[in-house]
């Protein structure tokens, strides 16, 4: 048998010929190091083409509206019709966050009071008495030991709310009474499935823990008339925000709760930054890629709204017409629905959304008709309404307004030579926490997306 040669055929084949000059040496491997170049531009230029018609393929939402517009509720209402399956996996990281919800109002409340009785203290109100003018009683509706005692009861609840905030912001400082915020690319949900058996499982004990046994102490501190009376002085009205649990808290507070779709849809953990949600849209034919896109909604996140701009298929923008008599938290001598109409001002009229589509989301119609029904004049706040104190007047006013700012931003865009023919705007009325109309109205402008898509792909 001939012996084998130990010769690599593969680098015999790749030698140069005898006899070769130092010039065609060189030649060569000027020529393969040419060709390695090449084949590598080729190879990037079809990642970029595959990026690019993938790019192309995608619908990109841009979710717009100012802070507590109700962004992050329609977003999680969005993620229940396209991916159920993965939203209700995540359901049972959710607990946590609601029980820092019912920890943060009840921390909220119980200063509130504290700082009331010690205003009491120190002033106390009066009354003359029938028979004297010398002897003085408490005035009706002050408060008493008791409201002192549930509040000292509740004290530890103070130091658990400030455990939690300190854990989902992983700092050492925050200043008391603050709403604690997280970082758009912090993801808490892995952050708190990784330390499962660390501290942090230990935590979520001792919050479950202390929470079931304070729930009827909380429960009853929340119901008295007293403090109900000084949080509507005070201008807190927890049960119009996102995150409240208070009227639920034998429910909440059980040792063995489990959060339901609609928990998870009311729970609020305030974020900061940037966050991309990809979305499957499936169609009888196939299907499509959503991007939703969320971006910070306060004053100061706003100068990031730009960059994002572009590409954009659709602008959801969702004002809270419930907002009516409030003002911003960053400039408190801003009304916020008026707030709501400047930006949309500007989305209107601003050229680089010309070819976007609108999606109106006139937001949180139940508390709107919760404020009108207390008596709260909207005609206080929005001084050109002069219709009825009723939900579905108002409604129909504002609604006029939104679409009339439109047509002058549409108009301003007709005399830059910006404004696109095949521009669509749809409009809803939309309580976010009503799952079901909530649903609804995401079909419909699913459907006026996909028209749209296949009115450009010459489809129909």
């Amino acid at each position: 048998m001939a012996a084998r040669s130990s010769e690599d055929p593969l680098t015999r084949a790749m030698e140069l010929p005898k006899g070769t000059t130092t010039e065609t040496r060189a030649a060569r491997h000027q020529l393969e190091a040419l060709a390695k170049q090449t084949s590598n531009e080729i190879d990037d230029w079809l990642k970029r083409d595959a990026a690019v018609a993938k790019r192309n393929r995608q619908v990109r939402l841009l979710l717009l509206g100012q802070a507590e517009s109700g962004k992050s509720t329609m977003l999680k209402n969005m993620r229940l019709v396209y991916a159920k399956e993965e939203f209700q996996n995540e359901r049972l990281n959710w607990p946590p966050i609601i029980h820092y919800n019912v920890l943060r109002m009840t921390a909220t409340v119980i200063r509130l009071v504290e700082d009331a009785i010690l205003e009491q203290d120190a002033h106390p109100p009066t009354r003359p008495s029938a028979s004297s003018n010398d002897v003085t009683h408490p005035h009706p509706g002050t408060f008493t030991n008791e409201h002192r005692v549930l509040c000292l009861r509740l004290k530890p609840l103070l130091e658990v709310e400030a455990g939690m905030s300190k854990h989902l912001v992983q700092s050492l400082y925050r200043r008391p009474g603050e709403e604690v915020c997280v970082h758009s690319y912090f993801s808490w949900t892995k952050h708190f499935q990784s330390v499962r058996h660390s501290r942090a499982d230990a935590l979520k004990t001792e919050v479950k823990r202390v929470l079931n046994g304070s729930c009827s102490t909380i429960t009853q501190l929340w119901h008295d008339p007293i403090v109900r009376r000084l949080l509507q002085d005070q201008g807190f009205q927890p049960e119009h925000e996102a995150g409240f649990f208070l009227d639920e808290l034998e429910r909440i507070t059980a040792l063995d709760y489990e959060p339901t779709d609609l928990d998870v849809c009311k729970a609020r953990l305030k974020t900061i930054g940037i966050t991309e949600t990809q979305l499957r849209v499936r169609l009888p034919f196939g299907h499509t890629d959503w991007v939703v896109i969320d971006v910070g909604g306060s004053r100061t996140q706003r100068a990031a709204w730009k960059p994002f701009f572009e590409d954009v298929h659709a602008i959801v923008f969702l004002a809270p017409l419930s907002a009516f008599n409030q003002t911003l938290e960053e400039i408190p001598g801003v009304n916020r629905l008026e707030d709501s109409m400047l930006l949309w001002t500007d989305i209107s009229s601003s050229p680089l959304l010309a070819r976007a589509h609108l999606i109106l989301f006139l937001n949180k119609i139940d508390l709107l008709r919760k404020k009108l029904e207390r008596g709260i004049k909207f005609g206080s706040f929005v001084r050109t309404y002069e219709g009825p104190n009723d939900c579905d007047a108002v409604c129909k006013y504002m609604k006029k307004r939104f679409l009339s700012i439109y047509k002058e931003g549409l108009e301003k865009l007709k005399e830059s030579e910006k404004a696109s023919t095949s521009r669509i705007i749809k409009s809803f009325f939309t309580s976010a926490l009503d799952l079901t109309s909530t649903r609804e109205v995401i079909m419909q402008v699913e459907s006026s997306i996909l028209h749209d898509n296949l009115s450009n792909s010459k489809m129909i």
